[in-house]
């Protein structure tokens, strides 16, 4: 079996156009974007809400999770952070995991033919 790796990134939301272009050109395949409230130490002390439903202060992030050959993640990585690096307290955190298996629900190919 290929080792996989699961990279999710919790970035700035107006970082998101770049690197989701940087990534396309990197040929990473299926990327996935969805809309985050960083609570705690990932709040941008500069950019911040406070909401009732949270009950403290939050900042809107933009998590982007994709799935890559081990062998990309470093290149991958630093693809993130070239892209949302603004040296500010809040510029995010890059999140890699192993993963144990991966099936196409379409096709039932299993491993990276599954992300192709």
């Amino acid at each position: 079996m290929t080792e996989l790796k699961d990279v999710r990134a919790i970035v700035r939301k107006d970082c998101l156009s770049s690197l989701v272009q940087a990534l396309s050109e990197a040929k990473t395949t299926r990327v996935y974007v969805s809309r985050v409230h960083a609570l705690g130490a990932g709040v941008d002390p500069e950019n911040f809400r406070v909401s009732m439903d949270e009950g403290e202060a939050y900042t809107e992030k933009t998590q982007v999770e994709f799935l890559c050959l081990a062998e990309r993640v470093d290149e991958l990585v630093e693809v993130i952070r070239s892209c949302a690096q603004t040296g500010h307290r809040g510029d995010g955190i890059i999140i890699v995991s192993e993963v144990a298996d991966v099936v196409s629900v379409r096709t039932g190919d299993r491993d990276h033919i599954a992300l192709i």
